[in-house]
């Protein structure tokens, strides 16, 4: 007796169709996934970075708060005051120096400008009022014995060379004398040893 073999198409179709399918979708994996896998780890580094971002904007807001409570805030403007009575005090140190250098170019308005003052008349006594140094402009009051030694000791302090320029306002007369005021300006030892020289 013979056997009818029975052939289903269907279901030969159907596992065609199902095997075509697995292909079409092992293809489109392999064609998909490296976008795919680096489209996620974008997606993971966006998100750990706005993450960071928002711990650093938490942080960065606690610190403003921080700085803005009134005891730092003090402690600021005394940081600032600081700084400015620092810069007042280097500034008034550079003056200091500057003043020194300017006084170190005078001569020495006490020994030597009094034997001098007193050199240039005979009969004459001296005596210093003030020194201001910043212009070396030296006052003193010069007693003579007599009103004709008046011009006579005036020319001498001006050809001495120790003085830059000579001014004197009259003069008293007392019981020792006549007594001439003079503002004097001291001139710096160059200018100085010029006038002296023949």
């Amino acid at each position: 007796m013979m056997r009818t073999k029975r052939n289903n198409f269907y279901r030969r179709w159907r596992e065609a169709e199902n095997a075509g399918r697995r292909t079409a979708w092992w293809r489109l994996a392999r064609r998909a996934g490296p976008a795919a896998v680096t489209a996620a780890a974008a997606l993971l580094l966006w998100g750990g970075l706005g993450f960071h971002t928002a711990c650093l904007r938490r942080e960065t807001a606690a610190l403003t708060a921080w700085c803005e409570t009134p005891e730092n805030a003090a402690a600021y403007a005394q940081s600032e005051a600081d700084r400015a009575r620092a810069a007042a005090l280097q500034a008034d140190q550079a003056q200091l120096e500057q003043l020194w250098t300017l006084l170190d170019s005078y001569p020495d308005p006490t020994g030597m400008v009094l034997a001098a003052l007193e050199d240039a008349q005979a009969g004459v006594h001296v005596q210093l009022h003030g020194y201001d140094a910043a212009s070396g402009t030296l006052t003193f009051s010069a007693v003579l014995p007599q009103v004709v030694d008046i011009p006579a000791y005036v020319r001498r302090l001006e050809g001495s060379g120790l003085f830059a320029q000579v001014a004197y306002g009259g003069y008293e007369t007392g019981a020792d004398g006549y007594t001439l005021q003079l503002d004097c300006v001291l001139a710096a030892p160059e200018s100085g040893a010029k006038e002296a020289a023949p």
